[in-house]
């Protein structure tokens, strides 16, 4: 039997799937984060893992193992990553971002727009062959509507409570007990020592409170649902697609955090009255593995 190995290698965890060529799956495999921006040799050596712990109870050919990457976009990763890959499996291969996978799996393979929103955030998109993006500039230049940038609004709105001296909010302190601290000041010891993940851990607590009634906590929503919305349409317009564009949700703050997605629907339809949603959550190995069929058509 033949197969292909698709890979997901995001920022926490790594995922393995096979898939005979009828698409269907045969086995899966785990490992650590593969984001090779946090330790390219751990990461990769996590990428390894997942992928022969798949292969561990499946017999036949692996014709194609695709990966998609956080964070690989350095040609110097890509070498070092496509290197141990032959080292260990000698056989095709491809390495992209997982941007490019998870758009795959949302729409099958088919030209369209990705918006993922998760701890990060990044709009991805295909038309002709031609893959661009907007957004995915990390939390420092970026990330808007992003599980990350939700809760650092919510602490800049602790911050300017505090310093303009009025009762904090019922939101603000939620999220000071939560984070176990008595007095605001303490934001800046866990806010420059946390990493993105553990500051995007907070979001709950944020819709939470908006679910309460919170009119902060709807604001920050919503204004993460626009934000997503605006690199939406900037793309739209960047890659000049035509009418009925599809455009695919994907990322747990898009998919589960409703306000955020209506927020982001209703500002796209404000701009592109036709686009048509897809909401569906798919794992992106799948996305992987229609990508690996067609390097395997050419």
């Amino acid at each position: 039997m033949k197969y292909v190995i698709g890979v997901d290698g995001g920022g926490t965890k790594t995922e393995a799937v096979a898939y005979n060529l009828e698409g269907e799956e045969i086995s899966r495999g785990y490992g650590g984060y593969a984001n090779v921006v946090i330790n390219v040799r751990e990461a990769i050596d996590n990428i390894i893992s997942a992928i022969k712990q798949c292969q561990a109870s499946v017999t036949g050919e692996c014709v194609y193992i695709y990966l998609g990457i956080a964070g690989i976009e350095s040609s110097t990763h890509v070498s070092t990553l496509g290197k141990t890959i032959m080292e260990h499996f000698r056989t095709k291969f491809s390495v992209v971002n997982d941007a490019r996978i998870a758009h795959a799996a949302s729409l099958k393979g088919e030209s369209g727009i990705l918006v993922i929103s998760g701890t990060g955030s990044i709009c991805l998109g295909v038309k002709d062959g031609q893959i661009k993006t907007t957004g995915g500039w990390g939390h420092l230049l970026g990330d808007e509507g992003s599980g990350y940038w939700i809760v650092i609004q919510a602490f800049k709105q602790i911050i300017k409570e505090v310093d303009a001296g009025i009762p904090l909010s019922q939101l603000s302190i939620a999220l000071l007990e939560r984070l176990n601290v008595k007095e605001a000041h303490y934001l800046k010891t866990f806010v420059y020592s946390a990493s993105k993940g553990e500051i995007a851990a907070y979001v709950p607590t944020i819709v939470e409170h908006a679910s309460l009634g919170s009119h902060v906590a709807a604001q920050i929503l919503e204004k993460a649902g626009e934000q997503l919305g605006e690199i939406a349409v900037r793309l739209y317009y960047k890659m000049q697609f035509q009418a009925g564009i599809k455009i695919a949700l994907q990322g747990s703050v898009l998919i589960h955090v409703t306000e955020v997605r209506e927020a982001f629907i209703n500002y796209v339809k404000s701009h592109i009255q036709d686009a048509e949603f897809f909401t569906e959550d798919v794992s992106a190995a799948k996305g992987a593995y229609y990508l690996a069929l067609q390097e395997l058509e050419k």
